[in-house]
């Protein structure tokens, strides 16, 4: 029985070492076939594909922003005004007495006091709308709300439930509508009460953003960032037959090796490809069909000759 088994594991040993030393599969066809059968190859670029989360999209008021955003703007002209008036106090009183000392400190108050509430303002933003508002300029600040006010964007905030960290892009699916792209503005302030998570803040710009009413909850699809590396090919560079899925490489000019693919994942541009093919290889990208019909063909079987 011992010896038996002995044998089986060797032969089966030497069936695996025969399977890994197996050459590639390379199939030959004339350049003058190639080009009635429409084949050309392309570098294969690099990619990087990264898995998609599931999330929604809520699509907020924006009249508290453009309610805030007015009362800063206010205040800013007020604490302006004011401090020339503090000055002006005080150079008078320190020239003739035209104006007296007091006048001239309760100025200064007033100048202090309008400068805290600007800044009280600002931080508002920060506190109530995350730091990408705190952070942004006046005049950029001002044109998101005149397009937030005239339909030419929507706000909305984006949130999942395995969390939003590493997201590197959102796209919303607006159903017959098609789909929209959402330029991310930073993170919320507030965290979502049913998922315990902090959201991300952005804004949909275009004809989608008409579309997008204050109230709405749309899904959204997450892309994060980093991601595993490969390249991308066309859809028609794939083949999939037998239960496998592969590509075909020029070797030279009238030969094409056989690639197993691995990891092959849909993407907007094509077919991610993560093991099979390397970055620059040209892949046959057209006919690729007729490559594999080509292998499929029967081969004719050699004649013997006939005294």
């Amino acid at each position: 029985m011992k010896s038996a088994a002995l044998a089986l594991l060797i032969l089966a040993a030497a069936g695996a070492a025969q399977a890994m030393a197996a050459p590639p599969l390379v199939v030959a066809l004339p350049t003058e076939v190639q080009r009635k059968l429409g084949v050309a190859t392309e570098a294969a670029p690099a990619a990087r594909h990264s898995g998609a989360t599931t999330a929604f999209a809520r699509v907020l008021d924006p009249v508290p922003l453009a309610t805030l955003d007015a009362d800063l703007v206010a205040a800013a002209g007020a604490a302006q005004a004011s401090q020339a008036e503090a000055a002006r106090t005080r150079s008078l009183a320190a020239a003739d007495a035209t104006v007296s000392a007091k006048t001239a400190e309760a100025a200064a108050a007033q100048a202090r006091a309008d400068a805290a509430k600007v800044a009280l303002l600002r931080r508002r933003l920060g506190l109530e709308w995350g730091p990408a508002f705190m952070t942004m300029s006046d005049v950029r600040r001002a044109d998101l709300i005149a397009r937030l006010a005239g339909g030419r964007a929507a706000l909305v905030r984006v949130d999942a439930a395995s969390g939003t960290a590493g997201v590197d892009g959102v796209t919303l699916d607006l159903g017959p509508d098609g789909k929209a792209f959402v330029q991310m503005l930073g993170p919320a302030r507030t965290g979502d009460a049913r998922l315990m998570s902090v959201g991300l803040l952005g804004v949909v710009s275009g004809p989608p953003a008409a579309r997008l009413g204050a109230g709405m909850t749309v899904p959204a699809t997450l892309a994060a960032g980093g991601g595993q590396p490969g390249v991308l090919v066309p859809r028609g560079a794939v083949i999939r037959a037998g239960g496998e899925t592969y590509a075909y490489v020029r070797k030279d000019a009238g030969r094409f090796e056989r690639r197993t693919l691995g990891g092959v994942a849909a993407e907007p541009g094509g077919l991610f490809v993560a093991s099979g093919l390397r970055p620059g290889e040209p892949v046959v990208v057209s006919g690729a069909a007729a490559l594999h019909a080509a292998e499929a063909a029967p081969k004719a079987a050699p004649t013997a000759d006939v005294d």
